[in-house]
Protein backbone atom coordinates (compact mmCIF):
# COMPACT_ATOMS: atom_id res chain seq x y z
CA UNK A 1 0.00 0.00 0.00
CA UNK A 2 2.81 2.44 0.84
CA UNK A 3 4.42 1.88 -2.56
CA UNK A 4 1.11 2.49 -4.32
CA UNK A 5 0.56 5.66 -2.28
CA UNK A 6 4.04 6.94 -3.16
CA UNK A 7 3.44 6.39 -6.87
CA UNK A 8 0.11 8.22 -6.61
CA UNK A 9 1.75 11.20 -4.88
CA UNK A 10 4.46 11.42 -7.54
CA UNK A 11 1.83 11.21 -10.28
CA UNK A 12 -0.14 14.14 -8.84
CA UNK A 13 3.02 16.20 -8.33
CA UNK A 14 4.08 15.68 -11.93
CA UNK A 15 0.58 16.45 -13.15
CA UNK A 16 0.59 19.66 -11.14
CA UNK A 17 3.91 20.75 -12.60
CA UNK A 18 2.69 20.01 -16.10
CA UNK A 19 -0.40 22.15 -15.57
CA UNK A 20 1.59 25.13 -14.20
CA UNK A 21 3.00 27.58 -16.77
CA UNK A 22 6.79 27.37 -16.69
CA UNK A 23 9.15 30.30 -16.79
CA UNK A 24 11.52 28.12 -18.80
CA UNK A 25 9.27 28.14 -21.85
CA UNK A 26 10.91 30.19 -24.60
CA UNK A 27 8.83 33.13 -25.68
CA UNK A 28 9.32 35.10 -28.90
CA UNK A 29 12.14 37.61 -28.70
CA UNK A 30 9.78 40.53 -29.19
CA UNK A 31 7.61 39.31 -26.31
CA UNK A 32 10.48 39.51 -23.82
CA UNK A 33 11.35 42.97 -25.03
CA UNK A 34 7.77 44.24 -24.94
CA UNK A 35 7.33 42.86 -21.43
CA UNK A 36 10.48 44.70 -20.36
CA UNK A 37 9.30 47.99 -21.87
CA UNK A 38 5.91 47.58 -20.26
CA UNK A 39 7.59 47.00 -16.89
CA UNK A 40 9.67 50.16 -17.31
CA UNK A 41 6.53 52.13 -18.16
CA UNK A 42 4.97 50.75 -14.99
CA UNK A 43 8.03 51.81 -12.96
CA UNK A 44 9.10 48.22 -12.35
CA UNK A 45 12.79 48.33 -13.38
CA UNK A 46 13.72 45.12 -11.57
CA UNK A 47 11.09 43.21 -13.53
CA UNK A 48 12.23 44.90 -16.72
CA UNK A 49 15.83 43.87 -16.05
CA UNK A 50 14.73 40.26 -15.57
CA UNK A 51 12.91 40.19 -18.92
CA UNK A 52 15.86 41.79 -20.68
CA UNK A 53 18.28 39.26 -19.22
CA UNK A 54 15.93 36.48 -20.29
CA UNK A 55 15.97 37.88 -23.82
CA UNK A 56 19.75 38.07 -23.80
CA UNK A 57 20.06 34.51 -22.55
CA UNK A 58 17.60 32.98 -25.01
CA UNK A 59 18.46 35.12 -28.04
CA UNK A 60 22.17 36.03 -27.71
CA UNK A 61 22.32 36.91 -31.41
CA UNK A 62 18.77 38.15 -31.90
CA UNK A 63 17.61 41.27 -33.67
CA UNK A 64 16.83 43.02 -30.38
CA UNK A 65 19.84 41.84 -28.38
CA UNK A 66 21.94 45.00 -28.69
CA UNK A 67 19.01 47.24 -27.86
CA UNK A 68 18.12 45.00 -24.93
CA UNK A 69 21.66 45.30 -23.55
CA UNK A 70 21.40 49.09 -23.67
CA UNK A 71 18.03 49.04 -21.97
CA UNK A 72 19.37 46.63 -19.35
CA UNK A 73 21.97 49.21 -18.30
CA UNK A 74 19.17 51.70 -17.71
CA UNK A 75 16.84 49.20 -16.01
CA UNK A 76 19.51 48.10 -13.57
CA UNK A 77 20.38 51.71 -12.85
CA UNK A 78 16.74 52.60 -12.19
CA UNK A 79 16.45 49.56 -9.93
CA UNK A 80 19.30 50.93 -7.83
CA UNK A 81 21.61 48.07 -8.77
CA UNK A 82 24.48 50.37 -9.68
CA UNK A 83 27.14 47.66 -9.55
CA UNK A 84 25.26 45.55 -12.09
CA UNK A 85 24.55 48.58 -14.27
CA UNK A 86 28.24 49.49 -14.27
CA UNK A 87 29.25 45.91 -15.12
CA UNK A 88 26.72 45.72 -17.97
CA UNK A 89 28.03 49.00 -19.37
CA UNK A 90 31.61 47.73 -19.18
CA UNK A 91 30.68 44.57 -21.10
CA UNK A 92 28.86 46.60 -23.74
CA UNK A 93 31.92 48.82 -24.25
CA UNK A 94 34.11 45.75 -24.74
CA UNK A 95 31.70 43.94 -27.05
CA UNK A 96 30.48 46.89 -29.16
CA UNK A 97 33.40 49.34 -29.38
CA UNK A 98 31.95 51.11 -32.43
CA UNK A 99 28.31 51.29 -31.42
CA UNK A 100 26.49 54.51 -32.30
CA UNK A 101 25.22 54.91 -28.73
CA UNK A 102 28.55 54.32 -27.03
CA UNK A 103 28.65 57.82 -25.55
CA UNK A 104 25.46 56.97 -23.67
CA UNK A 105 27.09 53.80 -22.33
CA UNK A 106 30.16 55.70 -21.12
CA UNK A 107 27.86 58.22 -19.46
CA UNK A 108 25.80 55.52 -17.71
CA UNK A 109 28.96 53.77 -16.57
CA UNK A 110 30.18 56.94 -14.87
CA UNK A 111 26.74 57.77 -13.52
CA UNK A 112 26.46 54.30 -11.97
CA UNK A 113 29.72 54.83 -10.11
CA UNK A 114 28.60 58.31 -9.09
CA UNK A 115 25.27 57.14 -7.71
CA UNK A 116 26.77 54.05 -6.15
CA UNK A 117 29.08 56.29 -4.13
CA UNK A 118 26.06 57.80 -2.43
CA UNK A 119 25.72 55.49 0.54
CA UNK A 120 22.48 54.65 2.32
CA UNK A 121 23.32 57.04 5.15
CA UNK A 122 24.24 59.78 2.72
CA UNK A 123 20.97 59.50 0.82
CA UNK A 124 18.59 59.20 3.73
CA UNK A 125 20.30 61.14 6.53
CA UNK A 126 21.65 63.95 4.36
CA UNK A 127 25.24 63.53 5.52
CA UNK A 128 27.96 65.67 3.99
CA UNK A 129 29.38 63.63 1.08
CA UNK A 130 32.79 65.17 1.77
CA UNK A 131 32.90 63.12 4.99
CA UNK A 132 32.69 59.80 3.13
CA UNK A 133 35.35 57.76 1.39
CA UNK A 134 36.39 59.59 -1.77
CA UNK A 135 37.68 56.62 -3.78
CA UNK A 136 34.44 56.06 -5.68
CA UNK A 137 34.08 59.79 -6.34
CA UNK A 138 37.58 59.82 -7.83
CA UNK A 139 36.60 56.84 -9.99
CA UNK A 140 33.41 58.57 -11.15
CA UNK A 141 35.38 61.73 -11.97
CA UNK A 142 37.79 59.70 -14.10
CA UNK A 143 34.95 57.96 -15.94
CA UNK A 144 33.17 61.23 -16.70
CA UNK A 145 36.51 62.61 -17.93
CA UNK A 146 36.86 59.55 -20.17
CA UNK A 147 33.46 60.31 -21.70
CA UNK A 148 34.39 63.94 -22.38
CA UNK A 149 37.72 62.98 -23.92
CA UNK A 150 36.12 60.48 -26.27
CA UNK A 151 32.90 62.35 -27.04
CA UNK A 152 33.33 66.07 -26.31
CA UNK A 153 30.26 66.94 -28.38
CA UNK A 154 27.99 64.31 -26.84
CA UNK A 155 24.58 65.40 -25.60
CA UNK A 156 25.64 64.00 -22.22
CA UNK A 157 28.77 66.17 -22.04
CA UNK A 158 27.17 69.19 -20.29
CA UNK A 159 25.79 67.05 -17.48
CA UNK A 160 29.08 65.21 -17.18
CA UNK A 161 30.96 68.51 -16.84
CA UNK A 162 28.58 69.74 -14.15
CA UNK A 163 28.98 66.53 -12.18
CA UNK A 164 32.76 66.71 -12.52
CA UNK A 165 32.75 70.19 -10.98
CA UNK A 166 30.68 68.89 -8.09
CA UNK A 167 32.97 65.89 -7.70
CA UNK A 168 36.11 68.03 -7.68
CA UNK A 169 34.63 70.26 -4.99
CA UNK A 170 33.55 67.25 -2.96
CA UNK A 171 36.91 65.49 -3.24
CA UNK A 172 38.76 68.67 -2.26
CA UNK A 173 36.50 69.22 0.74
CA UNK A 174 37.02 65.59 1.67
CA UNK A 175 40.78 66.18 1.81
CA UNK A 176 40.20 69.08 4.19
CA UNK A 177 37.97 66.92 6.39
CA UNK A 178 40.71 64.31 6.54
CA UNK A 179 43.20 67.04 7.51
CA UNK A 180 40.99 67.97 10.47
CA UNK A 181 40.93 64.31 11.45
CA UNK A 182 44.72 64.30 11.50
CA UNK A 183 44.76 67.42 13.65
CA UNK A 184 42.51 65.61 16.09
CA UNK A 185 45.03 62.76 16.11
CA UNK A 186 47.97 65.10 16.70
CA UNK A 187 49.44 64.38 13.26
CA UNK A 188 50.12 67.83 11.78
CA UNK A 189 52.47 66.54 9.07
CA UNK A 190 49.73 64.32 7.64
CA UNK A 191 47.29 67.23 7.87
CA UNK A 192 49.79 69.44 6.03
CA UNK A 193 50.01 66.98 3.16
CA UNK A 194 46.23 66.94 2.79
CA UNK A 195 46.10 70.73 2.69
CA UNK A 196 48.87 70.87 0.10
CA UNK A 197 47.04 68.23 -1.96
CA UNK A 198 44.03 70.53 -2.27
CA UNK A 199 46.08 73.65 -3.07
CA UNK A 200 48.15 71.90 -5.74
CA UNK A 201 45.59 69.63 -7.38
CA UNK A 202 42.26 71.41 -6.79
CA UNK A 203 43.17 75.11 -7.03
CA UNK A 204 39.79 76.23 -8.39
CA UNK A 205 37.66 74.68 -5.67
CA UNK A 206 36.05 76.50 -2.71
CA UNK A 207 38.04 74.28 -0.33
CA UNK A 208 41.32 76.07 -1.12
CA UNK A 209 40.70 78.78 1.47
CA UNK A 210 40.34 76.23 4.25
CA UNK A 211 43.23 74.21 2.83
CA UNK A 212 45.49 77.26 3.22
CA UNK A 213 44.31 77.55 6.82
CA UNK A 214 45.16 73.88 7.28
CA UNK A 215 48.73 74.46 6.11
CA UNK A 216 49.11 77.46 8.44
CA UNK A 217 47.87 75.47 11.42
CA UNK A 218 50.09 72.53 10.50
CA UNK A 219 53.21 74.66 10.14
CA UNK A 220 52.47 76.28 13.49
CA UNK A 221 52.10 72.87 15.13
CA UNK A 222 55.34 71.75 13.52
CA UNK A 223 57.15 74.86 14.78
CA UNK A 224 57.87 76.17 11.27
CA UNK A 225 56.65 79.69 11.91
CA UNK A 226 58.25 81.29 8.85
CA UNK A 227 56.32 78.96 6.54
CA UNK A 228 53.19 79.58 8.58
CA UNK A 229 53.59 83.36 8.09
CA UNK A 230 54.23 82.89 4.38
CA UNK A 231 51.06 80.88 3.91
CA UNK A 232 49.14 83.36 6.05
CA UNK A 233 50.13 86.15 3.66
CA UNK A 234 48.90 84.02 0.74
CA UNK A 235 45.62 83.45 2.55
CA UNK A 236 45.13 87.15 3.28
CA UNK A 237 45.97 88.19 -0.28
CA UNK A 238 43.78 85.54 -1.84
CA UNK A 239 40.87 85.81 0.60
CA UNK A 240 40.83 89.27 2.23
CA UNK A 241 37.59 88.44 4.05
CA UNK A 242 38.68 84.98 5.14
CA UNK A 243 36.92 83.57 8.19
CA UNK A 244 40.27 82.19 9.33
CA UNK A 245 41.76 85.67 9.86
CA UNK A 246 40.65 88.22 12.47
CA UNK A 247 40.29 91.96 11.95
CA UNK A 248 43.96 92.45 12.84
CA UNK A 249 45.00 89.99 10.14
CA UNK A 250 45.99 87.35 12.65
CA UNK A 251 45.35 83.69 12.03
CA UNK A 252 42.50 82.14 14.00
CA UNK A 253 43.67 78.68 15.11
CA UNK A 254 41.35 75.72 14.72
CA UNK A 255 39.40 74.68 17.77
CA UNK A 256 40.10 71.02 18.43
CA UNK A 257 37.79 68.83 20.48
CA UNK A 258 38.72 68.20 24.09
CA UNK A 259 39.28 64.52 23.29
CA UNK A 260 41.89 65.33 20.62
CA UNK A 261 44.54 63.17 22.30
CA UNK A 262 44.28 59.58 21.07
CA UNK A 263 43.62 57.18 23.91
CA UNK A 264 44.76 53.60 24.41
CA UNK A 265 41.56 52.18 22.91
CA UNK A 266 42.20 54.08 19.67
CA UNK A 267 45.67 52.66 19.21
CA UNK A 268 44.71 49.13 20.28
CA UNK A 269 41.84 49.15 17.76
CA UNK A 270 44.13 50.54 15.03
CA UNK A 271 41.96 53.62 14.79
CA UNK A 272 38.68 51.76 14.35
CA UNK A 273 37.31 52.99 17.68
CA UNK A 274 37.54 56.65 18.74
Amino acid sequence: MSRTALISVLFFLLAGCASTPSDDIDLPERTYYDKAMEALDDNLPTTAARHLKDLETRYPFGELTERAKLDLIYAQFEAGDYIASHATAERFIRNYPNHIALDYVYYMRALSTYKGAETFLGRYLDLNPAERDANEYNKAFGEFADLLQRYPSSEYAPDAKARMIYLRNTIAQHEVQVAHYYFKRKAPLSALRRGQEVIQNYPSTPAVEEALAVTIQAYMDLGQLDLAKLNLSVLINSYPESRFVDDKQRFIPFELPREANPDTLYWVSLGLID
